[in-house]
């Protein structure tokens, strides 16, 4: 009879029908002990089982990550995430490592939430914006600062006129308001104010007087 148990253990064992309260009898009847041991460099299990006939067997098995390590967010967001933070809230955080095609540590779209979430699970500051340097603007405030439209900003950032700065791609720009005050942007927007017509060094449209003659 249990010769003809055994042939059957396979099949029974993977049955629906099998609960785990039988698949436990069956291992405490097998079974005497197991014997575990871990590699600290390989992170390897060794396992010992000592069967109830007096037979060994010895097998390995890598040790099974937590589900907090296979859930970590690459070092390279967590980059964008803190050198984004300094000055950008978690939507926008969200909305940059989207564009760059990245996803969270479990495969989600980027949102404010999970932004949010990674961002205080690494212990990572929200951005300060009530004691921002006043000297560094985005992209808008430039165009608040200076009067003249994003376009033309994005004409003279193009021609490498004006600095700025992008912490990642699809970041928000961020241009020094001391750039802004200083020649040649100065006097090129002068310029267009009063005659409606930007004029970029090198470049003079025709019928135009340049700046630089």
């Amino acid at each position: 009879m249990i010769m003809v148990l055994g042939r059957h253990v396979r099949k029974r064992w993977f049955s629906d029908d099998c609960a785990m309260a039988l698949k436990k009898k069956i291992i405490r009847i097998l079974i005497r002990e197991i014997m575990v041991s871990l590699d600290d460099d390989t992170q390897d299990f060794t396992c010992m089982m000592h069967w109830q006939g007096g037979c060994h067997t010895t097998m390995s098995m890598k040790k099974p990550l937590s589900g907090a390590i296979k859930s970590t967010t690459p070092e390279p967001d967590i980059a964008v995430i803190r050198n984004l933070s300094v000055r950008c809230d978690d939507g926008e955080i969200a909305r940059v490592l989207s564009k760059r095609g990245r996803t969270t540590a479990r495969g989600k779209r980027w949102n404010q939430t999970r932004g949010a979430y990674t961002r205080k699970q690494y212990g990572i500051p929200a951005a300060d914006k009530a004691h921002l340097d006043p000297n560094i603007l985005s992209l808008g405030q430039a165009v608040k600062y200076t009067g003249v439209s994003d376009t033309t900003r994005m004409k003279l950032m193009n021609k490498n006129i004006l600095p700025s700065n992008q912490v990642a791609p699809y970041a928000p720009l961020e241009i020094n308001k001391s750039d802004l005050d200083s020649d040649p942007v100065r006097s090129m927007l002068a310029h267009l104010k009063t005659t409606g017509v930007l004029v970029l060094e090198g470049v003079a449209l025709p019928r135009q007087e340049s700046l630089f003659q």
